[in-house]
């Protein structure tokens, strides 16, 4: 038996609520410069990112998206929000007969994807505008859904997370990879402690200055408005096979900002003769950069993996999420 659809937290006849909607579509109606669609086209392949491979499929050179098509053919797939355009180039080429249709609450970013995708893999994307907070989805209709980066914008979650139970063919798979921590990305104070802790430990004493953390001012209206529940609510609705974790202080470190107006040290010239030398060969390949860090070595290893030991121990909060998930009938 079907249980009966979760009512909704957030009416779309609510002026508050449409106000609110057309704010974040216009957020994202071009790219954000700290958003996934800017920064993979300005770094890449940095110690952080492998490090998150590793936690999430357990290759440090195997992204997330690149494993879906281990689970099977997939020819019918949604995608619910956009995330990164090289994520989503993956999934239609690593699964050579799927077509993807990509809802989200933006015009401008769904056209980016009809023009971009539709160039790249003719006849294989389509795009529908929809705020997901009130999708209708059909039923049992796709062998895959997908979304990036995009359900910690949903308010009402139960309902997104019924109907995506509902889409799902008998055998159908769902994927999520997404920030599954503190909502609107204000951490709670264990984590900022430790965070504080690490940074203050590892700078030498003439480097030290105040540091703030940034408020959510900068973040979308829905972005993390439900972070933390993401995982319980998916549990809840859907048959969980496989929850990894990656960068719960290291998400954290994004939002941790100097104050001081003094530029860190940089690199020695000759490394730093290296480094453009080698963007300049990968965008001639039209590759990213790599990803750069100003961290040493030694407290990168520290915020990853300490702060990733602790959210497995459930002492802090986890930063981002990999699951997958199956019918639950």
């Amino acid at each position: 038996m079907t249980a009966a659809e979760p009512a909704l937290r957030v009416r779309a006849d609510d002026p508050a609520y449409r106000r609110e909607a057309a704010a974040e579509a216009a957020f994202w109606a071009q790219p954000h410069m700290f958003g996934l669609e800017s920064l993979e086209r300005t770094q890449a392949d940095g110690p952080a990112e492998r490090w998150m491979n590793l936690r999430f499929t357990g290759e440090r050179g195997t992204p997330w998206e690149a494993t879906i098509a281990r689970y099977g053919r997939f020819r019918r797939g949604l995608v619910l929000g956009t995330s990164a355009l090289g994520v989503e180039a993956r999934l239609l080429a690593t699964n050579p007969e799927l077509h993807l249709t990509f809802v989200d609450i933006s015009a401008g970013a769904l056209a980016r994807r009809g023009e971009q995708l539709g160039a790249r893999f003719p006849g294989r994307v389509r795009t529908q505008a929809a705020d997901l907070n009130f999708a209708a989805l059909p039923a049992e209709t796709y062998d895959v859904v997908v979304s990036s980066a995009s359900i910690h914008h949903v308010t009402n979650l139960e309902h997104l997370a019924w109907q995506i139970n509902r889409t799902l063919a008998a055998d159908g798979w769902f994927f999520l990879q997404d920030y599954v921590g503190e909502p609107r990305f204000q951490f709670a104070a264990g984590k900022r402690r430790v965070l504080e802790c690490l940074l203050e430990d590892a700078t030498p004493p003439e480097w030290r200055c105040p540091m703030r953390w940034q408020d959510p001012s900068d973040l979308s209206p829905f972005c993390g408005v439900r972070s933390d529940e993401v995982l319980p609510v998916l549990r809840a609705h859907l048959r969980e096979e496989r929850v990894r974790t990656a960068g719960a202080l290291s998400v954290a470190l994004m939002r941790y900002k100097r104050d001081d107006p003094r530029p860190l040290p940089g690199p020695p010239p000759l490394l730093r003769a290296w480094r453009a030398l080698d963007d300049g060969v990968r965008r001639l390949r039209g590759r990213a950069p790599r990803a750069r860090s100003y961290l040493p070595p030694c407290l990168l290893d520290d915020v990853l993996r300490l702060g990733d030991l602790l959210a497995d121990a459930e002492v802090i909060a986890p930063g981002n999420a990999f699951a997958v998930y199956r019918k639950r009938v």
